[in-house]
């Protein structure tokens, strides 16, 4: 990562869709198969992709029982963008319960 002289890091305000253009192009350099994001909205994948470029193969969200992500499933779907879940059995600490699933499906 770029640092200044005395070692601090240099941040940019680089365009989501710079970095996308960027990830594709090693794609077609053959360095990668496939690439993919996590925690995208819909509209985020929209502006990303936005003229033209190609869909991500993945987006990683958290969904499960409790929050099943339909909305963005579907959306997903429509955009062509395989949906993978993350804390498929819940997010206990989110939801509330700290000592873990209690369930008869979870042994």
């Amino acid at each position: 990562f770029p640092k200044d002289k005395d070692g601090n890091l240099l941040h940019r305000d680089v365009p989501l869709s710079d970095t996308w253009k960027a990830l594709m192009q090693e794609k077609k350099a053959g360095k990668v198969r496939s690439i993919g994001v996590s925690n995208f909205s819909t509209q985020e994948i929209k502006d990303m992709t936005e003229g033209g470029a190609e869909m991500p193969a993945v987006n990683q969200v958290e969904a499960h029982v409790c929050w099943n992500q339909e909305k963005l499933r579907k959306e997903m779907q429509e955009l062509g963008v395989t949906v993978v879940a993350y804390s498929p059995l819940g997010n206990s600490g989110f939801h509330g319960e700290k000592s873990g699933i209690s369930s008869d499906l979870v042994g």
